[in-house]
């Protein structure tokens, strides 16, 4: 598995990549054909691209995660923002009078989401585990609910079948958003929960399914991420954003982690744990 260090290398370098491919299929479109010169564009896009992937996209990413923020639509905003940005301050009025800042704000989202979808594709491998291996040691899920037709049928009450059956979803489309508004009336009007209450209590779920063992940590991550997809529609609870941060803390090792260190392990799990007992707690008073 790579290391959050070249996940992110890597990300910078496809972001760079869009720029410079973007900006030559620009000239080609205004000549109508391809140059030998466009060559030599491309090289210079994507050196100058990658600085500033580097030392303003790079930082702008990190900050949008680490205040849960991380959705397509604010990255596409903050690239828009910082292409037009730039030309802005570096051409100054002059960016203004060419009209060029609508073009640049496009050449910014475009390099953000590049970068957003290379980060979210190495987290969501082809079996739905983080880089295509599930390295939580349980077992993945969609293998469980196949071997158990208790866990597939889900157990307890209707609501906790009904978060069960959201969960599985998510497991077997692990790069699709498949939470949707429509999937949470139906939870709510079975269990009889308001929006704001089944945020919670299924961010709870995932939390707890994941403490106890039923949940390897990338199908967690995939259910949780699948709940974050809808905070423009809902209002997430301060719990559901504690837990969604905790999942988040295990994507990616860190450069003083040591040899054997996993990062759900090290960090998601202890944050979960104290998450679910200060919850408890809570409960109790």
């Amino acid at each position: 598995m790579k290391t959050g260090a070249a996940a992110l290398w890597g990300a910078t370098m496809v972001a760079a990549a869009a720029v410079a491919v973007s900006l030559v299929a620009r000239g080609a479109w205004r000549r109508g054909a391809l140059s030998p010169d466009d060559i030599g564009v491309a090289v210079l896009a994507f050196y100058a691209a990658w600085l500033v992937v580097a030392s303003i996209g790079l930082p702008t990413f990190l900050a949008l995660r680490w205040l849960g923020w991380l959705r397509w639509w604010s990255c596409a905003l903050a690239g828009a923002v910082g292409g037009a940005g730039i030309v802005a301050v570096l051409g100054r009025a002059q960016a203004w009078q060419a009209g060029d800042l609508l073009f640049w704000g496009l050449i910014g989202a475009v390099a953000a989401l590049a970068f957003w979808l290379t980060m979210r594709e190495r987290r969501r491998g082809p079996s739905g585990t983080e880089g295509g291996d599930d390295s939580t040691g349980t077992i993945n899920a969609q293998r469980l609910a196949a071997a158990s037709p208790l866990y597939s049928q889900g157990h307890g009450g209707a609501l906790e079948q009904e978060f069960h059956a959201l969960v599985l979803t998510s497991v077997r489309q692990p790069r699709c958003n498949t939470l949707t508004l429509q999937r949470v009336e139906q939870a709510c009007e079975r269990g009889g929960l308001s929006r704001d209450a089944f945020c919670d209590a299924y961010a709870r779920f995932i939390a707890q399914e994941f403490a106890r063992g039923e949940l390897s940590y990338a199908d967690a991550d995939c259910a949780i991420d699948d709940l974050m997809s809808l905070s423009m529609e809902l209002e997430l609870s301060e719990f559901a954003m504690r837990i969604y941060a905790a999942f988040d803390a295990g994507e990616h090792s860190r450069d003083w982690d040591g040899p054997g260190v996993i990062a759900w392990q090290a960090y998601t799990l202890p944050q979960v744990m104290q998450a679910l007992a200060e919850a408890e707690s809570g409960d109790e008073r």
